[in-house]
């Protein structure tokens, strides 16, 4: 597990296109300031380009799902 914040870090792992429908991948550490912790080795298929991308993948479409 990782620590990342979601104000910062813009990673697959946080996006509404990363088909995790239960959020196994994340779960709160401080989200009052944006930490949050992660599974930084899950990978899942993103519903943009239906391609399976690791958690702590980028792309210029991202939309924060927290």
């Amino acid at each position: 597990m990782a620590t990342g914040n979601i104000k910062v870090n813009k990673f697959c792992v946080f996006c509404k296109h990363w088909y995790d429908p239960t959020n196994s991948a994340i779960k709160p550490k401080a989200p009052n300031i944006g930490l949050w912790e992660f599974d930084n080795h899950a990978k899942s298929v993103c519903t943009l380009n239906n391609m399976q991308r690791p958690a702590v993948s980028t792309c210029p479409k991202f939309s924060c799902k927290l």
